[in-house]
């Protein structure tokens, strides 16, 4: 910190009377004053900080000197907020390498990392005004009626609340302030799970939607070697050596309906029915060969038998008319999307990233999306949405040309935020336990690394973003890692620190796409590089100018943000060039 930057905050101390401020500021003082005594990295430091000095002290400043009424105390506690999350992590940030490209200031400036201008900055900026304003009257919702334990008083009073928020926009925005300064968890899985779970709001939602021939949700059973924390990284180099009994019971069944509690649910869609309306006996019995590696009679077993009856093994109508019947045949699909759908591991399914997964479903030819509904932390802590999502992943890979026409020859592995993270954790298995890989990986705004002790300088922008603030981006981390202190650095949590030889298998084909203002765009710059200097030379980061964590959501039919659906067709683009 240099002399005129404690002058300023100094300054600020003894204008004021405001015993927070003083108490925040002092604390803020004393831990840069004791990192600046240390060994570290005073550069990394700098740039970190300069965030703070930028944004925050002013408006802790100004706010300082307006008059003490309850809207200014809750833009000042927010604010303080943010001090107190910095003066917690400048330890940490003292202690990044100093090796690390951060300390170059052209760290953007490689053939590997493309910025792309979609409109003007301030007509991005509006369009996103318009969207937060929907965020914060979300918050505000969702934190009305929560001093009432009847749910019945709980809607109540939201719904008088709502009526209310919406029109007055100043006190919707300072309500949504007041509690995302210290988020809970049960507020942020209210929120963000307000779409799967609100007959209303999934009813709005349904309408924005574009239609497509084909959406149906299937039942996947789990058949292979299933990843926990014990099996991590003490694996079977063969994860399709199934017993065979579990195989005769599972293998051959339906998944057009549930079997039991440990079923994965997957939403298919194509642009034309794919469903096989007979199964074949040879095609399992192939599958089965291929998996068990020895011959059998399979014909003994009861399950076939199962097959040979007249009717179908989906325990309804494979087609969704009759009209449907003449195209099934011949053609097979080709390209395979498996999309793992975001939602910082604690919220949201297949569901509620249809704005866009039926939009791929529409424009992209000879195709299949296949989305999976994993489960979500807290309930679910790490690796069990890892393990879903390998389970769900393996049997796609062996057994969906036997239940569906098409030909998985060309397999695209799609991620967003916690699903991009997810989908790494795949790759590298794969790799691991000599699996096929993805042929092509696209990832939008991953969460390559978990370990929030190891900050990057966009990290410091989530203390104003909309999406995902700083406590929430922490609850997410925390709920699915279970606050267990070496997680962050095991690989499978956190790619970015997945072995070179790992790195060097990746799919040639990989490409992410981030916003310029997304609070984990310099982990992906970060995770670019070190591919790049793993033996990765083909990755991409294409960076949208001005748009935020979780765009793809955003580019909705109504009231969306224009930026936002332009950068989702550039997706579809990049998704069309990895087609066959």
């Amino acid at each position: 910190m240099t002399e005129e930057e404690f002058i300023n905050i100094t300054a600020i101390i003894q204008k004021t009377n405001n015993q927070k401020i003083i108490q925040t500021l002092n604390q803020f003082k004393s831990t840069i004053e004791k990192v600046n005594s240390s060994d570290g990295n005073k550069i990394f430091v700098k740039r970190c900080l300069n965030i703070v000095y930028n944004d925050v002290l002013s408006k802790i400043d100004e706010l300082s000197d307006m008059e003490d009424n309850r809207g200014n105390q809750i833009k000042l506690a927010f604010e303080l907020e943010k001090i107190k999350k910095v003066t917690e992590m400048l330890p940490y940030i003292n202690k990044k390498p100093k090796n690390t490209i951060f300390n170059d200031e052209e760290y953007m400036n490689i053939p590997n990392i493309e910025v792309i201008k979609l409109d003007e900055p301030e007509n991005v900026k509006q369009q996103l005004k318009n969207f937060y304003q929907k965020v914060s009257l979300g918050h505000a919702y969702i934190n009305s009626g929560k001093q009432y334990q009847s749910q019945f008083m709980q809607c109540v009073v939201r719904n008088l609340k709502a009526l209310y928020y919406l029109s007055n926009q100043e006190e919707t925005n300072l309500a949504a302030t007041e509690v995302i300064t210290n988020p809970t968890l049960e507020h942020a899985l209210q929120l963000w799970r307000i779409i799967d779970e609100s007959k209303i709001v999934k009813a709005g939602y349904k309408l924005q939607l574009e239609q497509v021939k084909l959406k149906k949700i299937i039942y996947i059973p789990r058949l292979f070697n299933q990843i926990t924390l014990d099996t991590l990284h003490h694996y079977n180099t063969n994860s399709t050596d199934i017993p065979k009994n579990l195989l005769y019971q599972v293998a051959f069944r339906t998944i057009r309906k549930k079997q039991n509690d440990y079923d994965i649910r997957v939403r298919v869609m194509c642009h034309k029915q794919i469903f096989k309306q007979k199964l074949s006996n040879q095609d399992f019995v192939q599958v089965v060969r291929n998996l068990t590696k020895s011959e059998f009679q399979i014909q003994r077993t009861q399950h076939i038998q199962q097959l040979q009856q007249s009717s179908n093994f989906f325990g309804g109508c494979c087609i969704s008319s009759r009209n449907e019947v003449g195209e099934l045949g011949v053609h097979t699909m080709q390209n395979i999307i498996i999309h793992i759908h975001g939602g910082g591991f604690i919220s949201m399914s297949s569901f509620s990233h249809q704005s866009y997964t039926r939009k791929w479903v529409n424009q992209l030819a000879n195709t299949v999306v296949f989305s999976i509904d994993y489960r979500l932390a807290p309930e679910n802590p790490f690796p069990l949405a890892l393990d879903d999502c390998w389970q769900y992943y393996m049997w796609i890979v062996h057994f969906s040309s036997a239940y569906f026409n098409i030909s998985p020859k060309n397999i695209i592995l799609i991620g967003d935020s916690a699903g991009g993270n997810l989908a790494l954790g795949i790759v590298i298995r794969a790799i691991e336990t000599n699996q096929r890989v993805p042929d092509k990986i696209v990832l939008q705004y991953p969460a390559v690394n978990l370990n929030l002790c190891d900050v990057v300088p966009s990290n410091l922008k989530s203390m104003n973003d909309q999406m995902i603030p700083m406590g929430l981006l922490m609850l997410c981390r925390q709920s699915y890692l279970r606050n267990q202190s070496d997680l962050p650095n095991d690989y499978y949590a956190s790619p970015i620190l997945a072995p070179q030889e790992v790195i060097k298998q990746f799919p040639k084909d990989f490409v992410i796409f981030v916003g310029s203002d997304d609070v984990l765009l310099d982990n992906s710059v970060e995770f670019v590089h070190y591919c790049k200097d793993n033996g990765l030379e083909n990755i991409k980061l294409k960076v949208f100018e001005s748009l935020p964590h979780g765009f793809q959501n955003m580019g909705m039919r109504n009231n969306g943000v224009n930026a936002a659906e332009s950068a989702n067709r550039q997706i579809v683009e990049q998704i069309r060039e990895f087609l066959v």
